[in-house]
């Protein structure tokens, strides 16, 4: 008769648990980045009261009498569905959509977590300010090459986010055209084109351009600087011709040479690219108004960090305020065999276990692992009607188990009066 008692209390607890488990899953259902858990049952072990006997010639056989000693809580499982991604207009706000996790460390523990609400903390890194972990990096982008400025120290992987941090200018090595010269202008006709262009030490000037027609197909481009800023040591290019179709004849491409008076004696030269001999790309001459003008060049001023953006792949990149766009950071993009074995730390952070398997870090979008998305969090994944569904569910478990216990001590106490 006690047993029944028991397996009513174990009712009790597992329906208990399952409340706590519901009650925790309500709770975070604005947590960004929260993963709801579940709570699944099992039976516990039985007493055979008959086994199971088998059929014989003049008899069947019979079933075990069994009687069970109630349930427990077999396992709590993490559902790792993606919640849906909220806009935030934060750049420093991401989302993961797809596999994978954030991985933050304080240099001794490392963490993973799905909650990307990161900022920069007074020595510009990127950091969780609610723990104050660093944003983990991955590879090597950021550590400078011949052509990259240096953003990271390797063997660090902390990303430093420098805002306010200048970026040399580039000076100007080419100039690129495109548009039509008049097929029926006059031999000695004009046409003006200019476009701003940098010297080494990104400051800018105005490169002015004429096209001047010599014969039928042919013209000269000559530029000039202003007379103030520098002097011209090659500023022609002759016999710029064209097919009868309009195409371009030849060159391909031509060379000025300036000293700007500030940086001389050094010489700076630029190229001009016209286009593809025999192609349309660049510069053409059919009838009508003449429209070649210089429309890109590839220097620019100094800058300063103010702004980044994030590549889906995880690329932290810095915007500059000469609109020069340059790679500081890779995100490290956390990946496990099975990620349902996690630990829960609170915090919005898992650690590894055992039963998670090894931690495999790379770029988003590779190896199974989703896209980073800037300016957005990722909300919980906590179904609200659901979740009040096993809460009605457990909660009608635990009245029916309690209803066993009092029954079995009413008739426990119906036996004590017989004895009496």
């Amino acid at each position: 008769m006690s047993s029944s008692i028991f397996t009513g209390v174990s009712g009790l607890r597992a329906n208990q648990d399952t409340l706590n488990v519901v009650g925790n899953n309500l709770a975070n259902v604005n947590t960004t980045g929260y993963k709801t858990q579940r709570a699944n049952f099992s039976d516990l072990f039985y007493r055979t009261l008959s086994g199971a006997t088998g059929p014989s010639t003049n008899i069947g056989g019979t079933n075990p009498m069994q009687t069970g000693f109630g349930t427990r809580i077999a396992s709590i499982d993490s559902l790792l569905t993606q919640g849906v991604l909220e806009p935030t207009g934060n750049d420093l706000d991401l989302g993961i959509e797809g596999n994978g996790f954030f991985m933050v460390s304080n240099g001794t523990e490392s963490f993973f977590t799905r909650a990307g609400a990161f900022g920069i903390d007074a020595s510009g890194y990127l950091v969780d300010p609610s723990t104050g972990f660093f944003v983990q990096r991955h590879g090597t982008v950021g550590e400078g090459s011949a052509t990259l400025p240096a953003f990271q120290t390797a063997g660090d992987n902390r990303i430093n986010i420098p805002f306010g941090a200048a970026v040399p200018g580039q000076e100007t090595t080419n100039v690129l055209f495109r548009g039509n010269l008049n097929a029926l202008a006059a031999i000695g006709e004009t046409t003006t084109t200019a476009i701003q262009i940098f010297d080494m030490q990104g400051m800018s000037h105005l490169l002015n351009l004429v096209f001047t027609k010599t014969a039928n197909n042919t013209w000269d481009l000559v530029a000039s600087i202003p007379p103030s800023e520098g002097t011209m040591i090659s500023d022609t290019v002759s016999n710029i011709t064209f097919n009868n179709d309009g195409s371009l004849a030849g060159p391909a491409t031509g060379t000025i040479s300036f000293q700007i008076t500030a940086l001389a004696p050094s010489t700076q030269t630029v190229t001009l690219d016209f286009g593809l001999v025999n192609g349309f790309n660049g510069l053409t001459q059919f009838g009508g108004s003449s429209s070649a003008a210089a429309i890109n060049q590839n220097g620019f001023a100094p800058g300063f960090l103010n702004r980044v953006s994030f590549d889906k792949d995880g690329t932290v990149n810095g915007v500059f305020s000469n609109g020069q766009v340059l790679p500081l950071a890779q995100l490290a993009i956390a990946t496990f065999p099975n990620p349902a074995g996690l630990r829960r730390e609170g915090n919005n952070y898992f650690s590894i276990t055992s039963q998670s398997g090894n931690v495999s870090l790379g770029a988003g979008l590779s190896g199974g692992r989703g896209s980073v998305n800037q300016a957005v969090l990722e909300g919980s994944n906590v179904d609200i009607a659901l979740e009040f569904t096993r809460l009605i569910i457990a909660q009608r478990g635990f009245e029916v188990n309690a209803r066993t216990i009092q029954v079995s001590s009413q008739v426990l106490q119906t036996l004590t009066t017989l004895i009496q």
